[in-house]
């Protein structure tokens, strides 16, 4: 039976660790604010599974400054850290041969619009028939009204999907839904691991 499988961006479809710091560094830089202690694992793991907006408002410290630094990060273009970004290990190929077989791919992430240009500029938009990001939705993960958009976006019966994701943000959201849900790289709770991307098929 064909699926329609959702990945997540960050930490799925790629590493972004790298790309995160240094955008959340050059925002708190142009504020002379102190950077963020990206050796504090809890603060790494906030900054790859929250909107940005969640994530200067817990760290600004001001609600007024805060305000004042989502309007310069929505105007700061992403593209800039796209040379930090890494797609990881055999997602290509995965991709590709999960698209040949003729199962549905989309995503749904936390990102905004940098997500276009992100999957552009790697050249993998062209494996995903549909896209949700925090513009598409009231609500972002945990929240599961993405996973609703996109059930409802193919007619589709909740068993028909196959979440990948790699935080409790998405175990959540899927839980939620009452989507089956594959964690990668992350043990959560009681959901199958895959450690490589192609070990999805065993879940298909």
């Amino acid at each position: 039976m064909k699926k329609i499988l959702v990945y997540d961006c960050d930490g799925v479809l790629f590493n972004s660790t790298k790309a995160i710091i240094g955008y959340y560094d050059f925002v708190f830089e142009k504020f002379d604010l102190p950077l963020i202690d990206w050796s504090c694992e809890e603060n790494l793991r906030l900054a790859l599974m929250k909107t940005s907006r969640e994530i200067i408002l817990t760290f600004a410290g001001s609600e007024k400054l805060s305000e004042e630094m989502l309007t310069f990060a929505a105007q700061t273009n992403f593209r800039k850290f796209l040379p930090l970004m890494e797609p990881n290990p055999e997602v290509y190929e995965t991709l590709d041969k999960l698209s040949s077989i003729g199962h549905t791919l989309t995503v749904l992430t936390n990102r905004g619009i940098s997500l276009a240009y992100l999957l552009e500029h790697f050249d993998m938009g062209k494996y995903f028939a549909l896209c949700v990001t925090t513009n598409d939705v009231a609500k972002p993960k945990p929240d599961p009204e993405g996973l609703y958009k996109i059930i409802d976006n193919y007619k589709a019966d909740k068993s028909d999907l196959v979440f990948v994701g790699d935080s409790f943000t998405d175990y959540h959201a899927a839980k939620a839904a009452e989507v089956p849900f594959v964690a990668f790289e992350n043990k959560l709770e009681d959901s199958p691991v895959i450690t490589r991307h192609s070990q999805i098929f065993d879940y298909l």
